[in-house]
């Protein structure tokens, strides 16, 4: 019993800490990783729960892969963050997936706040004021919007590995939802 108690978390924490310390050394989560994690995941959860708990991974695979799935089709977060959260899925099952997902989206949202936020204080980092500026003045002017791309070294046109936001709030969820009593 403490063993199955253990042995989750521990898994999760391995696999989701493994891709965020790779996602920030090479910028990318090796799909061998992810891939190895689901099926750890799946494989737990028949082991633990039965048939059932293929139910469970494989529901909370696509919850997780549901939720990030609209950010890489946006260009806001890689292949890799979505596939991640879809192998984490496999631990947690749909809910699991659901609440660790959102956590680790919100952890997202302060990171990149933070992220801008630095560009302010920075004197080596470009100004997007211009070109927020020009595209706000095209809309009035023309009524029409206009996206203009970040210039090369300005803040908004960096990526953060996306697996950092994911650790910390899977993580952070787990934490909360797994008290050791």
């Amino acid at each position: 019993m403490i063993l199955n108690q253990l042995l989750i978390p521990v898994l999760i924490l391995l696999l989701i800490w493994s891709a965020a310390a790779w996602d920030l050394r090479m910028r990318r989560i090796p799909n061998r990783l992810v891939l190895a994690g689901a099926a750890m995941g799946v494989l737990l959860q028949v082991v633990l729960a039965g048939p059932g708990g293929v139910l469970a991974a494989i529901t909370g695979l696509l919850v997780g892969l549901a939720i990030l799935l609209p950010g890489y089709l946006l260009g806001v977060t890689g292949a890799g963050d979505a596939k991640l959260m879809a192998s984490v899925g496999t631990f947690l099952g749909p809910l699991g997936a659901f609440q660790a997902a959102l956590a680790s989206i919100l952890v997202g949202g302060v990171i990149a706040m933070g992220f801008a936020l630095s560009a302010l204080f920075s004197r080596q980092s470009v100004s997007p004021r211009g070109r927020y500026g020009l595209m706000v003045r095209t809309l009035v002017t023309t009524g029409r919007p206009l996206y203009i791309p970040p210039a090369e070294g300005e803040v908004m046109g960096r990526k953060f590995p996306f697996a950092v936001s994911i650790a910390i709030g899977t993580t952070a969820w787990m934490i909360w939802q797994w008290p050791l009593a």
